[in-house]
């Protein structure tokens, strides 16, 4: 039997620090029971994207991918395909917007928290759903004070910081200038998607030194957040994926290394929570930042505690077997 999990599914059964302490998990693990996660696969035409993220996690007992597409104008839209490493079944399809949103914010917490990040006070560069699932993720796991809200769009920032203000105990300002929300907080997430050819978001001027940044928004080479002169900073550069292929589909990283800025220094987060290395006591620079791009480890890790949950819970739709086995004649 194959469960079928609309967002609104998903969203129902995702918890914030359970998806935190699952993908913990998973990235510890993989030191000995490692992935097969290769390298996703980049399509484009008449204006479109098209991204494959596949992955084998033998310590879930789960193998799968997602699909995610949009451009033109037309939205983006993701599905992951979730099955058994044990007996190929297809346990789940799922649809994947929330949860993408809701493992980025999960891995930018144990980014922070793998830096010794304590800050109480989150600047938040965007108004959507990542925005949103970044600020409920950390609220979940950590006694915020303060939370600053800036979108280009003033209706945006302001119904966000309605909702948050409602739901939780700590002060919600909506800013009318990012500047603004970068000022006297510990952490700035930079999660604004403004989209092909859109403007650069955070300059580095608005940050001051000792600040911790996540940067989420920039995915593909045509989208950029910060300026490069922030990456400058960077006493600790952390990513939680490749530093080729973050250079290669990041916007922001790619000018960096366009500009003479080198990746040779960067960490990864997985290398990190392993202990295979140790955050320098000397940086150089004053700021410490987590680039993410996501990846199918991620994903899968998610799909799986949302399909458990699912079947536990009684929620989602079950259809007959997906891709039964079929003998040959």
């Amino acid at each position: 039997m194959t469960l079928l999990l609309d967002d609104e599914s998903v969203r129902g059964v995702l918890d914030a620090g359970a998806l935190v302490e699952a993908i913990d998990r998973a990235l510890r693990v993989d030191a000995e029971r490692p992935a097969d996660v290769p390298e996703r696969l980049n399509l484009a035409g008449d204006g479109r994207f098209f991204r494959v993220m596949p992955a084998v996690v033998p310590a879930s007992g789960v193998m799968g991918l997602k699909a995610f597409f949009g451009g033109g104008g037309v939205g983006v839209r993701y599905v992951i395909l979730l099955a058994s490493t044990e007996t190929g079944e297809i346990l789940a399809v799922l649809d994947a917007c929330y949860l993408t949103a809701a493992r980025t914010a999960a891995t930018s917490v144990l980014a922070a928290r793998a830096m010794g990040v304590k800050g109480t006070r989150l600047g938040v560069l965007g108004s959507g759903l990542e925005a949103e699932t970044h600020l409920r993720t950390f609220a979940a796991v950590a006694d915020l004070e303060e939370v600053k809200v800036f979108s280009p769009r003033p209706e945006g920032r302001e119904r966000l910081s309605a909702r948050l203000r409602d739901e939780f105990g700590f002060t919600v300002t909506a800013c009318a200038s990012a500047a603004e929300a970068c000022a006297d907080v510990d952490h700035v997430i930079t999660a604004t998607n403004t989209g092909y050819g859109g403007p650069i978001a955070c300059e580095s001027g608005w940050l001051p030194a000792g600040l911790h940044l996540s940067a989420i928004g920039s995915t593909h080479q045509d989208l950029r957040e910060l300026d490069t002169a922030i990456l400058r900073r960077a006493g600790v550069l952390l990513f939680d994926a490749d530093p080729a292929q973050v250079a290669d589909e990041s916007g922001d990283i790619r000018a960096y290394v366009d500009e003479g800025g080198s990746t040779a220094g960067v960490l990864l987060l997985s290398d990190v929570l392993q202990g295979k290395v140790a955050l320098p006591e000397d940086r150089p620079g004053d700021l410490t930042i987590f680039k993410s791009v996501g990846t199918a480890l991620q994903d899968l890790v998610a799909a799986e505690l949302a399909y458990r949950r699912a079947v536990e819970t009684g929620l989602g739709r079950p259809v007959d077997d997906l891709a039964a086995p079929k003998r040959r004649r």
